[in-house]
């Protein structure tokens, strides 16, 4: 081979190799954008005709209360609302067995309480879950800001039929304020002093689950607090 026809190859290569890497990036990017719009879709989809009542996901009268001690900076709770709370809205909320109550707490910092303010705005609206699940979808590195106004407007604008201007009007209330302070006097009487904590409770007892627990560990307390 020539020295001419070496070079041309060489550049060939280079060429085929920048190309191949603007292709693998450009996909990564499309099935980043994919994966966002399938976890909004899906949270839709998974709420789609069961009632909500402020912070309640469930028939009023479902016999199994689950009460959710939870931070929206926190990874297991991120973890636990990704994961595991999908099948068990599908396979007990949804049967009406039981509703769930989220309790959102703020002591990780200011990303916290802006995220929970927004929920709670949410909530006004009975949309609570929708922002919730939003929230954990796109749950960003503990304390490093990232829960801007901007953010926030941009997760609101994604939930049907939520009136943003009410929802806006609603993020510095005192109601939510209240529901903050409320939630964290709960906790302390409690004794729930780490996220996330479920509280399992119906007419076969109460059962207290602390940390990232797998769906069958929530169902067994479940199953039990039914009084199966």
């Amino acid at each position: 081979m020539t020295r001419t026809n070496a070079a041309g190859s060489r550049r060939v290569m280079i060429a085929l190799t920048v190309a191949a890497a603007v292709l693998v990036t450009a996909l990564l990017v499309a099935l980043s954008q994919l994966e966002g719009g399938a976890g909004t879709g899906s949270s839709e989809e998974l709420y789609s005709g069961i009632p909500q009542n402020g912070m309640t996901l469930g028939e009023a009268d479902a016999p199994v209360m689950v009460s959710i001690y939870e931070d929206f900076q926190c990874p297991y709770c991120g973890q636990l609302s990704r994961e595991v709370l999908p099948k068990v809205v599908q396979e007990y909320v949804r049967t009406s067995e039981v509703k769930l109550e989220s309790r959102p707490m703020a002591f990780l910092g200011e990303d916290s309480l802006e995220a929970a303010r927004a929920a709670l705005a949410a909530s006004e609206q009975d949309l609570y879950w929708q922002y919730h699940s939003l929230l954990f979808e796109n749950q960003g590195a503990q304390n490093s800001g990232y829960v801007t106004g901007k953010f926030l407007d941009e997760l609101a604008q994604q939930i049907s039929g939520l009136n943003t201007i009410a929802w806006k009007n609603g993020l510095d209330s005192d109601a939510a304020g209240s529901e903050l302070e409320k939630v964290r006097s709960e906790a302390e009487a409690s004794g729930v002093n780490s996220t996330p904590t479920l509280v399992v409770s119906g007419p076969g007892g109460e059962k207290k689950l602390v940390g990232a627990k797998t769906f069958e560990e929530i169902s067994a307390a479940i199953d039990t607090a039914g009084g199966s």
